[in-house]
């Protein structure tokens, strides 16, 4: 066993769908955000190219999402998005601040930014 090799295959995300967008007032996002923790939900954005953002996954609950899934596909329920031109590693908020994580090395979220600014200039 000490002699087997163990092989190492990355598959990474080429196509993310996304099923509800909704733009806020960077005030708002942190709102939701706040009353999504009080529900047991992270207390964090992600930031990358000038946004704020947190999305939802659809669950792989099927069959079909996990094989879409394994195959470099991705589907978000849901994204809501704030510009925040800068990045700061927190939202001063009350009763508490939100958390920021800098995203930008992360190819798939930076790339589902770069869609949500350019979704943003049609969705005012």
């Amino acid at each position: 066993m000490a002699n087997e090799k163990i092989e190492v295959e990355f598959r990474p995300i080429k196509h993310v769908t996304i099923i509800d967008c909704t733009k806020l007032p960077l005030t708002e996002l942190t709102d939701r955000v706040q009353a999504m923790t009080q529900l047991g939900q992270p207390n964090f954005v992600n930031w990358a190219e000038g946004v704020a953002f947190f999305y939802l996954p659809l669950p792989l609950d099927t069959d079909e999402l996990i094989e879409k899934y394994l195959n470099g596909e991705t589907v978000f329920h849901s994204i809501v998005y704030a510009l925040m031109p800068h990045y700061n590693s927190t939202i001063r908020a009350k009763p508490y601040d939100v958390h920021v994580i800098n995203q930008t090395s992360n190819k798939v979220l930076r790339e589902v930014a770069n869609w949500l600014n350019k979704h943003a200039e049609t969705d005012q």
